[in-house]
């Protein structure tokens, strides 16, 4: 009974077959202007983004887990350099006039979402704005037509699950064969 009770622990740890993934928080925090360069925080684009690390000002409402750097960035393409990752959204506020700016989420060189973002009737103050979407991307675009801009702070993403090979399947299958064998034979 002991061992049937293993096997079945063992198959259970196999879970869905997928081994999880750590979540990626790019911060921004200890760094300059001049250190804000393609790979930093598994993201390449930072250059075509045009934006500049500086502090949060004594009249800008923050919370303490945003720390004291965010980036200042108009319309731009990121590209996630490991692959297709899970974004889950970041903190963000827009300033200025411009009406038409969104957001929009690529996967494969197909877009796979997109979401206007309303300058006017958005929190004074910088907000979590969450994706809206929780398929696979590998690039996401900020679309605005003036040079007015937007904050960015604590872009979070996490690594795309990766499926466990078939061969743990397959030893897991054989450990439950081959106690249950044991416990006919008895």
């Amino acid at each position: 009974m002991k061992k049937i009770l293993m096997a079945g622990l063992l198959t259970a740890s196999l879970g869905s077959g997928l081994a999880n993934a750590a979540t990626i928080v790019v911060d921004f925090e200890g760094i300059h202007n001049w250190d804000l360069v393609d790979g930093y925080g598994g993201l390449s684009g930072w250059d075509s983004m045009g934006g500049q690390i500086s502090s949060y000002s004594d009249f800008e409402t923050h919370g303490p887990e945003l720390g004291e750097n965010r980036l200042h960035t108009r319309a731009g393409e990121l590209t996630f350099d490991q692959g297709p990752v899970i974004f889950q959204g970041l903190y963000y506020n827009y300033w200025g006039s411009d009406t038409d700016v969104s957001f929009s989420l690529f996967y494969q060189g197909e877009k796979v979402y997109s979401s206007p973002l309303d300058g006017e009737n958005q929190p004074r103050d910088i907000y979590w704005l969450a994706s809206g979407y929780a398929g696979l991307v590998d690039k996401i675009q900020f679309h605005g037509q003036s040079g007015d801009g937007f904050i960015v702070d604590n872009l979070t993403y996490s690594a795309a699950p990766v499926p466990l090979p078939a061969p743990i399947w397959l030893f897991g299958t054989g450990l439950i064969a081959l106690f249950d064998s044991r416990r006919w034979r008895v």
